[in-house]
């Protein structure tokens, strides 16, 4: 029964607007997402801390004024609510200090079963049977679901720990006690129908991070990446090159660059139509994809051209790259619709060190592709860094 109204209430979310899908983050930005899940979580565990810490302490110290009155359970009440003020205080505590005791994401979970226990506790300890006398702790049970499911930033993954364990061991209990589960109902409808409302909206809020979170990416995306061929455009590699550039300058290391050139790339257009060309870019990106390691980075440098940046790569390392990209375009012809076509492509290397500057090593590597051209296309030549053991030497492949 619980795993089908988990369900009814995500199906009621995902319906209840059509012009809206279920969002569904992509694996590729999975990490980013749970970053961003972090930062929210945090916003939520520090307003939820203040929140109960005041209202908690209000409830404890105003006794006098509430229906109910029983100053024989005053210690009671606080045993029972001691660690939700505990939990309230850690969060506040992490904080503001600076020096997180634990993750959002588990002071979070603290919090909501903390209050959950509270507030169950506190029904058995007042329950008597008369809907007069529960009529305050039963406002407090609508309250606290409502606040709980809240909590459950998640999603759909936290209501089984922050609602139906809770609840599943207060049954238990009120059974144990000698409560009937129809004697309990009418006490506890009203709660349980804000905990469905509470959950529903949390869902639907989680929904909205989620759509916001991909909205942003896809523009972060489309800001970065050339829409054709899905490879890092000029203004997104210029960013990772200052990067690499401070990180070498810093710690006195080097990185490559390789700079690439299609060879006759204009014949295919001019044969085949700029839809085949395309196809045979889309391809190109594919194939030298197949040879980066996770932090090298691909880019379109142009219409035709490739840069590829090779983080901690001499220049010898840089070549073997080059020549396994020149090789896995060489090898084997392009399909491109109906087409099978023949492409290679000719390579440019250069390594760089701080001692450097970014603008000076892409022009190394432009001078070494315009010598692979000028040597027969379908080749790799190199120019090293004036600052390597080797000085300006060539290298040709």
């Amino acid at each position: 029964m619980i795993e089908t109204t988990s369900r009814w209430i995500m199906k009621m979310v995902r319906f209840s607007d059509p012009k809206t899908p279920y969002h569904k983050v992509p694996a590729e930005w999975l990490p980013a997402y749970e970053a961003h899940i972090r930062v929210v979580e945090r916003q939520v565990a520090v307003v939820a801390a203040w929140v109960l810490l005041i209202t908690v302490t209000l409830y404890q110290f105003t006794h006098e004024f509430r229906i109910a009155h029983r100053p024989d359970l005053w210690l009671t009440e606080l045993f029972i609510r001691a660690p939700v003020l505990a939990s309230a205080l850690l969060t506040l505590i992490s904080h503001y200090t600076g020096k997180p005791l634990c993750q959002s994401r588990h002071l979070l979970r603290a919090m909501g079963l903390s209050v959950m226990v509270m507030i169950l506790a506190l029904f058995l300890v007042h329950y008597n049977g008369r809907l007069a006398d529960a009529y305050q702790i039963t406002n407090g049970m609508i309250i606290s679901f409502f606040g709980v499911a809240i909590l459950s930033v998640r999603g759909p993954k936290e209501w089984w720990l922050m609602f139906f364990m809770p609840l599943a061991i207060f049954l238990l209990v009120a059974r144990g006690k000698g409560f009937a589960i129809a004697e309990l109902l009418p006490f506890l409808f009203d709660p349980l129908v804000m905990m469905v409302i509470g959950l529903v909206m949390s869902e639907a809020l989680r929904q909205l991070r989620v759509g916001e979170f991909l909205a942003r990416q896809q523009l972060r995306q489309q800001a970065t990446t050339d829409q054709l061929t899905g490879l890092l455009n000029r203004r997104a590699m210029h960013h990772l090159l200052e990067q690499e550039h401070a990180r070498a300058k810093r710690y006195g290391g080097t990185y490559s660059l390789i700079l690439g050139d299609l060879d006759n790339f204009k014949r295919v257009n001019d044969q085949y139509g700029h839809n085949i060309g395309d196809m045979v870019l889309q391809e190109t990106a594919r194939r030298l994809s197949l040879h980066m390691r996770t932090e090298d980075a691909l880019c379109r440098w142009g219409g035709e051209e490739v840069l590829v940046l090779l983080p901690e790569t001499d220049l010898e390392g840089a070549i073997q790259v080059a020549e396994k990209v020149r090789f896995s375009l060489a090898n084997e012809p392009m399909l491109a619709g109906e087409h099978s076509i023949p492409q290679t492509i000719s390579l440019g290397v250069t390594n760089c060190y701080g001692l450097d500057d970014i603008e000076s090593a892409i022009k190394r590597a432009d001078d070494a592709l315009y010598q692979a051209k000028e040597n027969g296309r379908n080749r790799t030549e190199a120019v090293a860094s004036p600052h390597s053991e080797n000085g300006s030497n060539k290298h040709q492949t």
